[in-house]
């Protein structure tokens, strides 16, 4: 794990630790909304049910509009947050406008260094931590926040697996809310703004397949 990864794991648990001390009531508002007023443990176990939990509190932090200015937790935290330290706010600011994406491996080397396509966003990234892309194949599809660390890219924790085999019903669910933004909210919004808005589309999506 590089510097600034190993910082970003210590920031990450003391916004949560702020979130629950100082924004108790929003976690209840939050967790309803990111399942769909559903209870997780009746469709998801075992380690399922732990990704879950964890793009819950990646996709509180990240993407859940904490007030009426839209501001996210991640930014509630760099504003209210005394003691901060140069290195620490450097890195939060670098992080905080990282959004969750749907990225499919175009190629996975021997040492494990896959090329990823942002299938929604357009362009490739190149992942070279082999704790990360482990197991991974080329075809493999998965939605996850990729964050500007280490002189390279880092995933925030969050990931949402999907077979290759899903990849049109995926696209075509998250399309058709893209749509449904730009019809009833936004005429002018890019995809960008929707997964800044939307970033538990991929949940959605999750969930209504392993639902069937």
């Amino acid at each position: 794990m590089g510097k600034e990864e190993a910082l970003k794991a210590q920031l990450i648990q003391s916004i949560i630790n702020y979130v629950r001390a100082n924004h108790a009531d929003a976690i209840d508002k939050a967790y309803a909304y990111f399942w769909d007023e559903k209870n997780p443990d009746e469709f998801l176990s075992g380690n399922a049910l732990y990704i879950g939990f964890v793009n819950f509190e990646d996709w509180l932090i990240f993407d859940y509009k904490a007030n009426d200015a839209g501001e996210a937790f991640i930014d509630l935290y760099i504003k209210n947050s005394t003691g901060l330290k140069d290195g620490e706010l450097t890195l939060l600011n670098k992080i905080k406008g990282s959004l969750l994406s749907l990225y499919e491996a175009v190629s996975v080397s021997k040492d494990k260094r896959a090329l990823l396509k942002d299938l929604l966003m357009g362009g490739e990234v190149s992942m070279k931590d082999k704790i990360l892309t482990k197991g991974l194949k080329k075809g493999d599809m998965f939605a996850a926040r990729l964050l500007p660390l280490d002189n390279g890219h880092a995933m925030s924790g969050s990931v949402y697996p999907f077979r290759a085999e899903d990849k049109k019903a995926v696209l075509d669910y998250v399309n058709r809310m893209f749509r449904r933004y730009t019809k009833n909210e936004n005429p002018d919004g890019t995809m960008k703004d929707f997964l800044r808005d939307y970033g538990d589309v991929f949940n959605m999506a999750w969930i209504r397949i392993i639902t069937g």
